[in-house]
């Protein structure tokens, strides 16, 4: 279905969660692999405007705020207007936490996974380094893709650096089924360049849980403590042997870590 041009699938019955994907500059496939997850639950994928198969519109126009304000649409068209479940896995966690904060009243509980809260907020230090990029991965880094093909070939090759039990190939299989676009990433890059969330987290009310993997050199560990310090109340979760997908990695413990955590809140 789409939404105000936003494209959106729905997977499962029961209380609903919004399902923000990261990247940016590729779409919600990545996450599909949560399907396995939704018993009990709606999940609820979009493609970020920009992204995937929604709406591409002038990339100067796309804004933190704006991709925010679109999931909370998503959100209020599918759930009824009910408080929402958000989930937010990397860059999509930016987005969530700045959902969060724009609009308290309409999150039920707030899932950050492998996630930061970007630039430095006032007065703060520098968090301590988690687990180095690698050299051959880093070199992939060093410059903005210049082609959705340029992005596709990056993430396959990036993928031993994004997991660490699961096999390469798995996450390779679920990049080939995306839709790329390297001019939002390079956006997505952009607006990150200036956005923090640590002034203003402890704005949100939601039950947190933050969420890294130990082994993660993209969002390193010490970043879910970072936001942790600042959401009253939130709690963390390691994956010991995890990178930055722990639902592949882990996903038994995954599974049983998060769904015990929507039943201890009374969510599930």
């Amino acid at each position: 279905m789409e939404i105000d041009g936003i494209h959106v699938e729905v997977v499962g019955e029961g209380p609903p969660v919004l399902v923000l994907h990261g990247g940016l500059g590729v779409d919600h496939t990545l996450n599909r692999s949560l399907d396995a997850f939704c018993r009990g639950l709606r999940l609820v994928y979009l493609d970020h405007r920009g992204n995937g198969c929604s709406a591409r519109p002038d990339p100067a126009t796309l804004t933190m705020a704006g991709w925010a304000d679109d999931a909370l649409e998503v959100g209020r068209v599918v759930a009824g207007g009910d408080p929402l479940i958000v989930f937010g896995h990397s860059y999509g966690g930016f987005v969530a936490q700045e959902l969060a904060i724009r609009h308290p009243a309409d999150i039920r509980a707030l899932l950050l996974v492998s996630t930061t809260p970007g630039q430095l907020g006032a007065g703060e230090a520098p968090a301590e380094p988690g687990p180095a990029i690698p050299d051959e991965f880093a070199a992939l880094l060093s410059s903005p893709p210049g082609s959705d093909a340029d992005v596709a070939a990056g993430m396959a090759a990036l993928a031993p650096a994004y997991v660490r039990r699961a096999e390469p190939e798995r996450l390779r299989g679920l990049i080939a089924d995306t839709v790329f676009s390297a001019s939002t990433m390079r956006r997505g890059f952009e607006v990150l360049s200036t956005w923090s969330s640590v002034d203003r987290l402890e704005s949100i009310t939601a039950p947190t849980l933050v969420v890294a993997g130990r082994h993660d050199p993209f969002s390193s560990w010490p970043q879910a403590d970072r936001i942790a310090a600042h959401v009253p109340g939130a709690e963390v979760v390691v994956f010991e042997e995890s990178s930055h997908f722990p639902w592949l990695d882990e996903p038994e413990a995954f599974t049983t870590t998060i769904r015990q955590w929507l039943e201890r809140h009374r969510l599930l």
